[in-house]
């Protein structure tokens, strides 16, 4: 009689895989555990004696993650059949694992306050990765021999059994912290213990500290000590009890926020001196790297619920710098989306990227920054100047892409064909027909036929500049428009009169509603707090059900000539692109013959906006990524089916 345990489990990384298996090798029990492209299968024989502490064991070991889903259990007497992933080993950058961490904590552990501190299923590996196949050889940590002691435990510690970055206090990375006079080095246990606690105590008491993180460099700091400093940053919650206290948080948003995958979810705040501090909602991260970890350890026992901090490079000014000098590669963090049981990637690289996906042709391509390359016979997605060497029989590179080759077969592409097709070849919808919205920044309307992606109702190109003469020369009336704005708002009128680079709608619509964070997040948040129901209907067309910039703008402008206030003026925006989409799909799904509907895009990502969609082509059951992130990032997969 066999025991089966099956976890869904939505993404093909395999850290919890490996984890469950190092487990039951260190358990010493006969356990096959497999990977499928939709749960994680453990099976073993029912009369092991040692399975119930196992299973108990595993409770205590595995962390939570963004990818897990329900499990259950049964019996069998016959072994079931599965058809598991092609498992790659890939650097990950992630969280430490509890194992780990607990380490990190343990005051007889050679890892005691040792930042770097991760096994073969946790940790920030990718950063000190220099080029593939991932190797130590290959990895900053080359410079590094390992002590004997890490030499040993290499052979005989199941979780970290052959594993590349292996290192503690005694043969690791060394840390320093500097201030204005003096620079203090850690070589042993009280030292790192000490560095952390001076650390923690100067945020305390106001002031800041640049610090280099396995993500890059971060600037920590005190917000209720430095409100001046507060715009633009990141809420690091260092204490979990501490979470409801001062934020409006549901329950899968706790989770995801506390998951080792640790992503950027912006919440609604609670207490009042956060919502002092960063208004209605704000963007949060739980510690998510050893630095950063014991950072927020010691700012807790300096009697701190959470800290802010800005990602920011070397140079910027602090109080202190604590730092280490191992180059490292960092990663644009993951930004999450919740809405109810929906989650969506929105941006990003950490924790999604590198990955190994499918591709039938010898295709390179490339869209920001990131690529996709065969290395060993294996398709993998990852930064770009982490491939050593590129061989393929054609290049695809998105449009902007600052990139120069040599290949003889260069195609370019644009971001909405390739965010489609991302969509269609995740839930496995290739040749099949359907429509789409892309919403970043503009918005278009989209049917792919089968064999390839077509922009059906593309939006009225949007110039910044000279934009008076362009909305005063709209339709009857609109000079007047221009005349009476200008008298009511000079300050705004005249900063939209000098814009310069190439700025989309968010950010004009922002200046032109005086918000201090001037970008779709600023408008996201300011629609965050309207507590009420129903918008107002903003104009978003003018003319062949084509969406209008400058139309949109118009009507914010008469709105705010009619002294609306910023909150439900944001919030009526969202539910009027809610209504506007609800009004051409199903329209395009009628005259195509389909009902397949692709979403792709960061502007979805906002609660306004898609509770709207979810009313006005809910009953679509509306696509988006699974694994990928919806904003640009998706490109480079999306490239491959071009």
């Amino acid at each position: 009689m066999y025991f089966i345990f099956e976890m869904e489990f939505s993404s093909n990384k395999n850290y919890i895989t490996q984890l469950i298996r190092a487990f039951a090798l260190k358990k010493e029990i006969m356990a096959e555990v497999l990977q499928t492209n939709e749960k994680i299968i453990l099976i073993c024989n029912q009369e092991d004696e040692k399975l119930e502490s196992f299973l108990l064991g595993l409770e205590e070991i595995l962390p939570s993650s963004l990818f897990l889903g329900k499990s259950k259990h049964y019996f069998s007497e016959e072994k079931p059949l599965y058809a598991p992933i092609n498992e790659v080993e890939l650097p990950l950058n992630i969280a430490p694992c509890p194992t780990c961490q607990k380490e990190m904590f343990d005051v007889s552990s050679r890892r005691y306050y040792y930042p770097f501190t991760s096994c073969n299923n946790c940790g920030s590996q990718h950063p000190f990765l220099t080029k593939y196949p991932y190797k130590r050889a290959n990895t900053t940590m080359k410079f590094l021999v390992p002590c004997k002691e890490c030499e040993n435990e290499a052979k005989v510690n199941a979780l970290r059994l052959d594993y590349k970055l292996i290192s503690c206090i005694e043969c690791g990375i060394s840390i320093r912290m500097l201030d204005k006079e003096s620079e203090h080095l850690a070589h042993n246990k009280g030292d790192f213990r000490k560095l952390f606690e001076v650390s923690g105590g100067a945020v305390a008491a106001g002031k800041s500290v640049l610090m280099k993180t396995q993500h890059g460099y971060r600037k920590f700091f005190n917000p209720k000590n430095n409100k001046d400093l507060v715009s633009g940053t990141t809420l690091l919650i260092a204490s979990a009890t501490a979470i409801n206290t001062h934020l409006m948080i549901v329950e899968q948003e706790f989770n995801a926020l506390l998951s080792i995958e640790r992503p950027l979810l912006r919440v609604a705040t609670k207490s009042d001196e956060l919502k002092e501090l960063y208004g209605s909602s704000v963007l949060v991260k739980y510690p998510d790297e050893g630095m950063t970890m014991l950072l927020a350890k010691e700012v807790i026992s300096a009697g701190l619920d959470y800290i802010a901090y800005k990602e920011c490079d070397e140079n910027e000014d602090a109080d202190f710098l604590v730092d280490f000098d191992m180059p490292i590669q960092t990663q644009k963090d993951t930004k999450i989306f919740i809405n109810q049981d929906v989650t969506l990637f929105v941006s990003g690289e950490r924790v999604l990227y590198p990955t190994q996906v499918q591709s039938a042709i010898n295709r390179v391509s490339v869209a920001h920054g990131l690529a996709c390359v065969n290395v060993e016979g294996n398709n993998i997605i990852d930064s770009l100047e982490i491939f050593d060497a590129i061989h393929a029989d054609e290049i695809y590179i998105y449009e902007n892409e600052d990139l120069e080759t040599e290949a003889a077969h260069e195609k370019q592409f644009n971001q909405y064909e390739a965010s489609m097709l991302s969509v269609i070849a995740e839930h496995g919808k290739l040749g099949q027909k359907a429509v789409g919205v892309h919403f970043d920044g503009s918005l278009n309307f989209l049917y792919y036929n089968g064999t390839k992606v077509i922009n059906a109702v593309p939006a009225i190109d949007f110039e910044s500049d000279n934009l008076w003469e362009k909305i005063s020369t709209l339709r009857d009336g609109s000079d007047r428009l221009v005349g009476n704005y200008k008298k009511a708002y000079p300050e705004i009128w005249e900063r939209l009169d000098n814009l310069e680079g190439d700025m989309d709608i968010f950010e004009v619509t922002a200046i032109t509603l005086g918000l201090e964070d001037e970008s779709f997040e600023g408008i996201s948040a300011q629609a965050l707090s309207f507590l009420g129901k129903g918008g107002l209907q903003i104009d978003t067309k003018v003319k062949d059900n084509r969406f209008d910039n400058y139309a949109f703008l118009t009507s914010i402008m008469s709105y705010q000539l009619g002294d609306v206030e910023n909150d439900y003026m944001c919030y009526s925006i969202y539910e009027s692109f809610g209504d506007y989409i609800g009004e051409i799909i199903p329209q395009l799904l009628e005259k195509v013959k389909t009902n397949t509907v692709i979403l792709t895009g960061e502007t979805f990502a906002n609660q306004s906006l898609y509770a709207r969609i979810q009313k006005t082509i809910g009953q679509y059951k509306p696509l988006t990524n699974k694994n990928l992130p919806m904003g640009k990032e998706n490109a480079v997969y999306g490239a491959l089916y071009l």
